[in-house]
């Protein structure tokens, strides 16, 4: 199978990024889904939870931090949820002393 050059790719998805393409799809693919299960395409209620995880030594200081509730050097993942349990946004911070509720 022949491919673009990488520089076409590159250009490609640089701007499939920018315009936040995934997060549109993501949305979309969402949606319906919910439409599907006979709901709204926008969710009406979310759960939100997350976890502390335990970093790898090749983590760097800056990107991990403490958390002395769970004795957790590493990262805190944090998940939102819809009632039918489609993601609906996720991201990951260091666990530092600042972010603990």
């Amino acid at each position: 199978m022949d491919f673009p050059g990488w520089t076409s790719v590159y250009g490609f998805f640089t701007r499939f990024a920018a315009a936040r393409g995934l997060q549109v799809l993501h949305d979309r693919l969402r949606g319906e889904v919910r439409v599907r299960d006979g709901r709204d395409p926008q969710p009406s209620a979310a759960i939100i939870d997350s976890q502390s995880v335990k970093a790898a030594e090749t983590v760097g200081v800056d990107d991990r931090g403490f958390d002395g509730g769970k004795n957790v050097n590493g990262r805190k993942r944090h998940i939102i949820v819809d009632t039918l349990g489609c993601c609906s946004r996720c991201w990951s911070r260091p666990r530092t002393s600042t972010t603990a509720p």
